[in-house]
């Protein structure tokens, strides 16, 4: 059987909006914080989109003590998946650049603040994934230790995502995602728009022959429709959500 491929960064087996997190303690001799004057981005105050966001911290703050850090190895502390992401501008706290992210609020905090690095190119899934799709049926092996043929694959015309480095660092299996549940081309009728949470490992060579990058405007669906993403937004380092085009920023680039 394929592995169920859980990708943060850009096809999240739900795509859901994370619901109300948890306050991490917070012990009291860390709550003083050196803050500089805000900053704004428009001189109408007007909020700015910075993008959706996957695994990224945030510092909570109730009348400016400090009660949640943005500790990246504490998941109760990530902003909500796939919400937009917008700010009035920024502050520098402790000598560090943050955004003041009013949506990421919990329960009764008064501020929220997410680190300005997280919403650069390092961060940003532009390099991580291409659409592909399949000319002729191809086998996909599974992804287990042996990489069992369990007589999946893909069949002409299946769309799938590669993650490019299985390319460019040459190994021994280009990986790929589906949300083509069993890899065998939608043959029972079990498809999974939630997300791209299936898939494969293809024999280089067979891909080589076998597959073709996607047009920039063929679609990958997730979440039941309402968000997918084409060549043409992967390369703008996005995906459309709710018909709109937002950027994407993660610290978890499918474990690469």
């Amino acid at each position: 059987m394929f592995r169920n491929k859980l990708v943060k960064a850009l096809a999240a087996a739900t795509f859901a909006v994370v619901g109300v997190r948890v306050a991490g303690t917070v012990n009291s001799n860390n709550t003083n914080v050196q803050a500089s004057a805000f900053h704004y981005f428009r001189k109408d105050h007007k909020m700015v989109t910075l993008g959706l966001g996957d695994s990224l911290p945030v510092r909570n703050y109730d009348h400016g003590k400090l009660v949640q850090k943005d500790d990246p190895e504490d998941e109760n502390s990530y902003c909500s998946r796939y919400v937009p992401l917008r700010s009035r501008g920024w502050k520098y706290i402790n000598g560090v650049k943050y955004y003041n992210v009013p949506s990421q609020k919990y329960l009764d905090t008064t501020g929220a603040y997410m680190a300005a690095k997280y919403f650069t190119k390092d961060y940003n899934v532009k390099p991580y994934f291409t659409i592909y799709r399949a000319n002729k049926k191809i086998s996909a092996l599974a992804d287990d230790m042996q990489n069992t043929d369990d007589g999946m694959w893909y069949g002409k015309g299946d769309t799938f995502l590669v993650v490019n480095y299985s390319i460019l660092n040459h190994s021994k299996y280009v990986d790929t995602i589906s949300n083509i549940q069993d890899g065998k081309h939608n043959a029972d009728g079990w498809y999974s728009p939630d997300g791209g949470g299936i898939g494969g490992e293809l024999k280089p060579s067979q891909f080589k022959k076998r597959c073709t990058k996607a047009g920039k405007n063929v679609k990958f669906i997730i979440n039941k429709g309402t968000d997918w993403c084409t060549n043409g937004s992967l390369a703008r380092g996005g995906i459309y959500h709710n018909g709109h085009f937002y950027k994407l920023y993660s610290r978890d680039h499918f474990g690469i």
